[in-house]
């Protein structure tokens, strides 16, 4: 059995980023496997982010916008994004990427294998995958998966169906991409449409919803079918490729460090932001972290101070607005972009503002269904 330094269990986004990091670090001559049961060879998802500065992928970014439009209940039109601008990139283009430089170092190996199991050693973190075992000094873990049943915590599902399409008249706007189209029927739950234009006639059209169920295939395609018919005004197309995915939007607590050789990552290791469903950013910026205090302290943490957990209040208390109905979700997020400069909407999701750029925040928001969820929030967390 081989022992390496780094295992890294799960080969997609967050597992392929941790060995790009690695690569750019001191660290880059260590000893990595990266195993994961897929191949990653066609485009199966596509990351949307906002960011100020060129970021790790900036060569590769597919699309990028300087301003977006949003539909609401009370606002229409093009919301100026600042400093900041709207990113796109297609799945397809960040493997190839990452794995060609990966390629590039003999020290890293690839296996396609099924995970049956990760465990903590004395020696090491454990893994089985097609029934052969490997160890390491640490496993980095994607694959672990949250059982979010605990009646405490808000559980919720941001689930999606997206086409791209190829038009036969000009019915995109290249230079305005739809973040959140609330013109569809909402189903008593948060529905919207975003639209990621690539020119005028090709463009990703995607249905989503926050809620706890999923739809029939009929459901999301009849949704979609609808959508771009009223409000693209196209009459025929082609469907070009589909994405589908179900992302977890709850605040069950994670443990990123299980154990002493055992490091969860991705969403795993609770990178996705509960109330948004945002992943790769952040999953970027806790990476990138992770591998600086590797190398300073030989521990793969990441420092963190116990005042930034005010965040996760607020994600419970907008979950609990959501989760209870207890207003309208369009109109919610209508105040969030329209009553603040979106510039600082952004900055509150990565949440990088200040307590009184929050407080400005909350001040636009409904006060009675966000003050019955912070009572209820709190209740639940301590009694259960």
């Amino acid at each position: 059995m081989r022992k390496y330094d780094f295992i890294i269990a799960g080969g997609g986004m967050a597992g392929l980023s941790l060995a790009y990091y690695l690569t750019q670090s001191p660290l880059r001559d260590r000893s990595i496997l990266i195993l994961d049961r897929d191949v990653k060879d066609r485009n199966d998802r596509t990351w949307c982010f906002w960011e100020k500065e060129a970021g790790a992928f900036e060569s590769i970014i597919f699309r990028q916008w300087n301003q977006v439009n949003f539909h609401g209940t009370t606002h229409a039109g093009a919301l100026n994004l600042g400093d900041y601008r709207y990113k796109m990139l297609r799945g397809i283009d960040f493997y190839e990427f990452v794995q060609t430089e990966l390629q590039k170092w003999p020290n890293i190996e690839f296996r396609q294998a099924s995970i049956n199991r990760i465990k903590e050693t004395p020696q090491g973190g454990f893994v089985i995958a097609d029934d052969e075992p490997y160890i390491a000094d640490f496993v980095f873990d994607s694959t672990f998966s949250l059982k979010l049943n605990q009646p405490e915590n808000h559980n919720l599902l941001q689930h999606f169906r997206g086409w791209v399409i190829k038009t036969t008249t000009p019915c995109f706007s290249p230079n305005l991409p739809e973040i959140m189209d609330f013109r569809v029927d909402q189903g008593g739950d948060c529905r919207f449409v975003y639209v990621m234009p690539f020119d005028e006639t090709t463009g990703l059209v995607e249905f989503t919803l926050f809620n706890e169920q999923l739809l029939t295939e009929a459901d999301y395609e009849i949704a979609l079918r609808q959508y771009i018919s009223q409000h693209l005004g196209a009459v025929s197309y082609d469907i070009c490729e589909i994405e589908t995915g179900v992302i977890p939007m709850s605040d069950e607590p994670t443990q990123e460090n299980p154990s002493e050789h055992i490091i969860r990552i991705g969403t795993a290791g609770g990178y996705t932001k509960p109330s948004t469903g945002y992943t790769f950013q952040r999953t970027q910026r806790y990476l990138k972290a992770l591998v600086t205090n590797l190398v300073e302290t030989g521990k793969p943490t990441r420092k963190q101070s116990w005042f930034t957990k005010r965040f996760k209040l607020y994600d419970s208390i907008f979950l609990n607005v959501l989760e209870n109905k207890r207003h309208p979700a369009d109109d919610m997020f209508t105040r969030f972009y329209a009553e603040n400069r979106p510039a600082k909407a952004f900055q509150f999701l990565d949440e990088d503002t200040r307590l009184v750029d929050e407080i400005r925040l909350f001040m636009t928001m409904p006060l009675l269904p966000f003050t019955t969820a912070f009572f209820n929030v709190i209740r639940r967390k301590m009694f259960g």
